[in-house]
């Protein structure tokens, strides 16, 4: 399964970065990078990231056939003390088949960030999508969830907005 989902992050890298170079421009005319490099810098490095995990995950599944054995999952006890020092239950963290109804509800609140940011505009749509999401998963810290669902967006807001001057979607309210 983990090879599979590699190959398909793999497909989805090459065909964002294909897109890309078929659709944005590397330099301006006087040789400055311009608005399509950041991305396809990005894309290049997810290809390559996502080629590498999967001939890891290839790798790996090579070794089970010709072993026969398949290892049994052990957590990395660096990650278990962390983990405990902060008293958080890190005993399922790598997911497995118990976690995809989070994954379920972590794909609708990306739609719904999706499909909201246009008409509510991109900051509000990001203190929406961080209420929800952290409300969801994180319920029991509801101080800490309202600075973050504020401060995370107004800060990506300031830097791309106002610093690199990207257009984003405005709300009703001009911000």
């Amino acid at each position: 399964m983990k090879k599979w989902f590699a190959a398909g992050l793999l497909v989805l890298s090459v065909g964002y970065t294909a897109h890309g170079l078929s659709t944005l421009t590397l330099v301006t005319s006087s040789g400055r990078p311009a608005a399509g490099f950041f991305p396809l810098l990005i894309g290049f490095l997810m290809m390559i990231s996502c080629a590498v995990n999967l001939w890891g995950d290839w790798r790996e599944e090579i070794a089970q056939r010709r072993s026969g054995i398949v290892p049994p999952h052990q957590a990395d006890p660096e990650a278990e003390a962390k983990a405990d020092a902060l008293g958080v239950d890190a005993h399922g963290i790598d997911g497995g088949q118990d976690y995809g109804r989070d994954v379920l509800i972590v794909f609708l609140y990306i739609c719904g960030f999706v499909a909201i940011m246009k008409p509510v505009g991109a900051f509000l749509a990001m203190v929406v999508f961080m209420l929800a999401f952290l409300f969801t998963f994180n319920r029991f810290h509801v101080v800490s969830n309202l600075i973050y669902s504020v401060a995370l967006p107004g800060f990506l807001y300031g830097l791309f907005k106002v610093l690199l001057n990207a257009s984003l979607p405005t709300s009703p309210f001009g911000f």
